[in-house]
Formats: C-alpha cells, sequence, structure tokens
C-alpha cells in the first residue's frame, strides 16, 4: 500500500468546528479593536453617534433652546465628514473584495 502525498481529508467533523469558530468571531468582535472586525464596528458606532449627536442639535436649536447656530453647523459637517469617509472605505474595501474574487486560482 502506497501513503498518500498531500494534506489530509478535511472530514465532516473539521468543517463544522472551523464554521462555529468562525461564527463565533463573527458575533463577538474585540472590545479593544485589535480585530478588523472590532475596528470596523467602532468607526460604524463613531459615525452613527455623530449622526446622532448632529440631529439632537439641529432638534435643539429648531425648538429654541439655547444652542449657538455655529455649534450646529460644526456638529453637521463633522457628520457629514465622517459619514463621507465611511462611504469612501465602503467602497475601497467593496473594490478590494472585487479584485480579489476576480483573481483565477
Amino acid at each position: 500500500m502506497v501513503p498518500s502525498i498531500g494534506p489530509a481529508p478535511a472530514t465532516k467533523l473539521d468543517f463544522n468546528i472551523s464554521q462555529r469558530l468562525i461564527r463565533q468571531n463573527l458575533q463577538t468582535p474585540e472590545a479593544d479593536g485589535s480585530s478588523f472586525m472590532g475596528m470596523l464596528s467602532g468607526g460604524i458606532d463613531a459615525v452613527n453617534q455623530s449622526q446622532l449627536s448632529a440631529n439632537q442639535q439641529v432638534q435643539a436649536m429648531l425648538t429654541g433652546e439655547d444652542v449657538s447656530e455655529a455649534e450646529v453647523l460644526t456638529a453637521v459637517q463633522k457628520a457629514d465628514m465622517s459619514f463621507r469617509l465611511l462611504m469612501q472605505i465602503r467602497n475601497k474595501l467593496l473594490a478590494a473584495y472585487e479584485e480579489l474574487n476576480a483573481i483565477r486560482v
């Protein structure tokens, strides 16, 4: 009998274990931002918070509260800029993903 050359075939058990580990890592990104998914999640949360803050300041100004127009304009501009940056990051990630998918193996 000749021993086989190459990697051992993957078993159903190995596949299930690896899938479970992947799902656990996707569902619980590291809080310190050391993982890529944690970094993206933190960035999205920061953009969301800036949008919410800008909306609250606009609402406060419209209801007549003591809010400076300059502060409101600055908050809205910061929220707009952070959202545009997030969209550019998304576009770059999507382009990189499409480029990786185009590579023939």
